[in-house]
C-alpha cells in the first residue's frame, strides 16, 4: 500500500493505465484544475490510501486494521476500471478527506465496502 498525499504521485503507481487515468480524472472532477486540486489537497491534508497490484491484501488489513472502517461511511465508492474502485470519505467540515483505491473481488473486507454502499448509499455501476 502506498499512502499519496499530492495527485502529482498517481503516475508513479504500479497500476494499469486506464486504472490511473480514470483515478486522475475523478480526483480532479470536484476542482476544474490540477493547480485547484493540489492546492486542496495541500491545504486540507487530503490523502490517497492505494492498494497495489503487488499487496498481500491480508497483511496489509493485518498493519492497519481501521482503514476499512473508516470507509464504512463513504460519501461515494465509484468503479474507475479494470475492477478497481475508489471510495471517499470526507473527514473535516472544510471538505477535506481521504481516499482508497482498492480492486473488487480480491478480498472479503473490501468486498463489504462495496456491499455496504450498494445498499446504503447510491448504486456504484460495477
Amino acid at each position: 500500500m502506498k499512502i499519496l498525499t499530492s495527485l502529482e504521485q498517481i503516475k508513479h503507481l504500479n497500476h494499469p493505465e486506464t486504472v490511473k487515468g480514470a483515478l486522475m480524472a475523478e480526483c480532479l472532477t470536484p476542482f476544474g484544475s490540477f493547480d485547484a486540486a493540489e492546492h486542496f489537497w495541500h491545504d486540507y491534508q487530503t490523502q490517497l490510501f492505494a492498494f497495489m497490484p503487488e499487496d498481500n491484501i491480508e497483511l496489509v488489513l493485518e498493519n492497519v486494521t481501521d482503514l476499512t472502517d473508516s470507509f464504512e461511511c463513504s460519501e461515494f465508492i465509484t468503479h474507475l476500471a479494470d475492477n478497481w474502485y475508489l471510495a471517499l470519505v470526507i473527514t473535516t467540515q472544510a471538505g477535506g478527506g481521504n481516499y482508497l483505491l482498492f480492486q473488487g473481488g480480491v478480498h472479503n473486507a473490501l468486498d463489504k465496502l462495496l456491499e455496504s454502499y450498494k445498499y446504503n448509499g447510491e448504486h456504484y455501476e460495477p
